[in-house]
């Protein structure tokens, strides 16, 4: 569960990736801006310009004309001037030029070329100057060949500063993060604070430190009521375990006497495996050269704990048990098979137990009254009960917990009047089996 919720955040993008996103994003957004401002900018020239340029042209030829230079015909690469006295009626002139007024400036189309015209009156003469747009045009192309090479090189340098400068903001950082990936809980934690001069680092470092002290504390609570714990639960039920096997040994005891001492020595017997249980997850690691246990084994011993509350709902027994020798300390095997079974008991009523415990898995299914889709997500949450459940909501929990610290895969399946079936993979190569295939009907 702890590495899946890792792998979830981890798809988040780190902060080395967002810093530079964020460098990239300014640089585009400003390249485009640029690229916007030079677009209107050569609008502006397109019209403006042009047609101002054209009005000095036509001033110096107006000047020309009057000193009687000739200025009929081509002028430069692109440009032509036409001079007319009765432009309606002169055939030499281009037809979109005949109905311009005076001083008039206008982009036409002849010759499937665009042009920029313009027409100055000298008494009863006409003067006309013609101008291809296509110069424009290409100082257009050239604008935005570089706009789009400024944008390229734009993004790579930012790219570059962005890694340059995310690797010297987020070094600090992960200078913390390879401190703190050194804690370890209850042990002794040098402050990290004094390793850093940086105002706002030191802020963190600090707030770090004031947490670290504050879980070293719980840790150590929680251990001292362990070991206190311990002590003070395991001797008396050690005396209460003991004087419960000499009351069953006497022989003046009737049978209902000793039918309740046997029920009292089996609750401590249980109340001795939960905590050991208890004890087995408040430890930080596992014990090494953990003393194996034979799930098998212990499994009888939970069915003849349960033999009496199976009888009284009815609840016909099919087991399938093979040698399951587990690193476990027995009351720990002892806690999942009991809760497991003790909860197939308690919702069965006139049907079907089956208990599997093998190499590959424990399974238990049983054919109660099943459980419904909302329900069934959370029976292992902690204190999580049914409407109709008698428990507290603390062994599916429990079961949970010591699953999840062996690195076992727990599964559940149920169905309203058919049944449910809770299986743990012991072998992480096996794959659960299908609700189909194991709820039994009734």
């Amino acid at each position: 569960m702890i590495r899946r919720w890792r792998r979830t955040l981890s798809a988040a993008p780190g902060l080395r990736t967002r810093v530079l996103i964020g460098m990239l994003s300014i640089a585009f957004a400003a390249c485009i801006g640029f690229a916007l401002a030079i677009y209107a900018f050569v609008g502006i020239l397109q019209d403006e310009l042009q047609f101002d340029t054209l009005d000095r042209e036509l001033a110096s030829l107006v000047l020309d004309y009057k000193h009687g230079v000739p200025i009929s015909g081509r002028r430069g690469q692109t440009g032509w001037v036409y001079v007319s006295h009765a432009p309606a009626h002169d055939p030499t002139l281009p037809p979109v030029l005949r109905h311009m007024g005076n001083n008039q400036y206008a982009v036409v189309s002849y010759h499937d070329r665009q042009y920029y015209t313009a027409r100055r009156d000298v008494g009863d003469t006409s003067i006309y100057m013609m101008v291809k747009v296509q110069d424009v045009k290409e100082f257009e192309e050239r604008l935005a060949t570089l706009g789009w090479a400024t944008l390229s090189v734009v993004i790579v340098l930012a790219l570059l500063i962005g890694i340059g400068f995310s690797y010297l903001i987020l070094r600090p950082v992960r200078r913390l993060a390879e401190r703190l990936s050194t804690y370890q809980p209850g042990l002794s934690n040098p402050p990290i604070a004094a390793d850093y001069g940086d105002r706002d680092m030191r802020d963190i470092a600090e707030s770090f430190d004031e947490l670290i002290g504050r879980f070293d504390a719980a840790i150590a609570r929680e251990k001292a009521f362990t070991e206190d714990a311990s002590h003070e639960l395991r001797t008396p039920l050690a005396v209460a375990l003991n004087a419960s096997e000499l009351l069953g040994d006497m022989p003046e005891l009737d049978e209902r006497a000793r039918n309740r001492v046997e029920r009292v020595r089996h609750a401590c017997e249980r109340m001795q495996r939960l905590v050991t249980a208890l004890l087995f997850l408040a430890r930080d690691h596992p014990r090494e050269n953990e003393t194996l246990s034979d799930a098998a084994v212990v499994l009888d011993d939970v069915l003849v704990y349960q033999r009496d509350a199976m009888a009284a709902h009815r609840i016909e027994l099919s087991v399938v048990a093979r040698s399951t020798p587990l690193s476990l300390p027995e009351g720990v095997i002892y806690s999942v098979l009991h809760n497991l079974i003790d909860n197939a008991v308690r919702h069965t009523e006139d049907g079907w137990l089956t208990v599997e415990v093998t190499p590959e898995r424990i399974c238990v299914t049983d054919t109660g009254c099943g459980l419904p889709a909302g329900a069934l997500t959370h029976i292992f949450e902690r204190q999580y009960r049914t409407a109709d459940s008698p428990g507290l909501g603390i062994g599916l929990y429990l079961v949970s917990r010591i699953c999840d610290r062996q690195g076992w895969s727990i599964h559940a399946a149920s169905e309203l009047g058919v049944g449910t079936r809770i299986e743990i993979l012991l072998d992480s190569r096996v794959a659960p089996r299908a609700q189909t295939e194991v709820l039994p009907g009734r």
